[in-house]
C-alpha cells in the first residue's frame, strides 16, 4: 500500500518537472527543444500508464489532458506528442480503463477555469509589470484572483475537495502537490539560467 502510494506520488512529481521542462523549452528557449520532444515521449507513456493502471489518475491526467484541449492550450510540436500518446495508448486498453466520472467532471470544469484564469492573470500581471502605475489601483480582491489563478489553484482545490469528501485517497493529495513542486522547481531552475524581460516574452505569456 506503501509503496503504490511512493509509486504514485514520483510518477506525478516527475511528470510536473517533464511537463514544464517542456514548457521552458519552447516557449522561453531554456532548454534544448529535441530533449524536450523526448522527455515529451517518455512523460506521454507515464502519463498513460497511470491513466491505464490508476482510476483516480485517469480521471485527474484526462481532465487535464482535456482542458487543455478546449481551451488551445497544447501548443508545440512536443506537448502534441504527448497528448498523442497519451490518448492512443490507453487505446490499446479498451475495455480496461474505469473512469470515475463524478471526479472527471469536477476537474475538467476546474482545469478549464484555470486555463482561462491563467491568461486572465497573465495579462493583468504583464500590464502591471509594464505599467507601474497600475498596481496602484489595483483592488485586493483582483490581486488575490491573480494570484489564484496564476497558480492555477482551481484544480487543486478540486483535487482537496475530492480527497475530503472520499471520492479519492490522500495520497492524491500529496501527488498533486508533488507534481506542482517540481513544476516549480524546474521553473525556478529555468530562470537561474537566462533572465527575462517582459519585452522578450513570448506573445501570450
Amino acid at each position: 500500500m506503501i509503496e503504490n502510494a511512493l509509486y504514485i506520488i514520483a510518477g506525478y512529481a516527475l511528470l510536473g518537472a517533464g511537463i514544464k521542462y517542456i514548457d521552458q523549452a519552447y516557449d522561453l528557449g531554456v532548454f534544448s527543444k529535441p530533449k524536450a520532444n523526448l522527455v515529451a515521449v517518455l512523460c506521454g507513456i507515464l502519463m498513460a500508464y497511470l491513466i491505464v493502471t490508476d482510476p483516480p489518475s485517469t480521471a485527474i491526467f484526462l481532465a487535464i489532458v482535456l482542458s487543455l484541449a478546449i481551451t488551445r492550450k497544447i501548443d508545440n510540436i512536443a506537448f502534441y506528442i504527448g497528448t498523442v500518446l497519451v490518448i492512443l495508448l490507453p487505446v490499446f486498453f479498451d475495455g480496461v480503463i474505469n473512469i470515475p466520472w463524478i471526479p472527471f467532471g469536477v476537474l475538467v470544469l476546474s482545469g478549464i477555469t484555470d486555463e482561462l484564469g491563467n491568461d486572465w492573470a497573465d495579462k493583468r500581471t504583464n500590464k502591471r509589470l509594464v505599467d507601474f502605475s497600475l498596481g496602484n489601483g489595483t483592488k485586493f480582491k483582483h490581486k488575490f484572483a491573480e494570484k489564484f489563478f496564476l497558480h492555477r489553484f482551481s484544480m487543486k482545490f478540486a483535487v482537496t475537495f475530492l480527497v475530503l469528501f472520499s471520492f479519492f485517497e490522500l495520497t492524491y493529495f500529496f501527488a498533486f502537490i508533488a507534481f506542482d513542486l517540481m513544476y516549480l522547481i524546474v521553473e525556478v531552475y529555468s530562470f537561474s539560467i537566462k533572465v527575462y524581460t517582459i519585452d522578450k516574452m513570448p506573445a501570450g505569456h
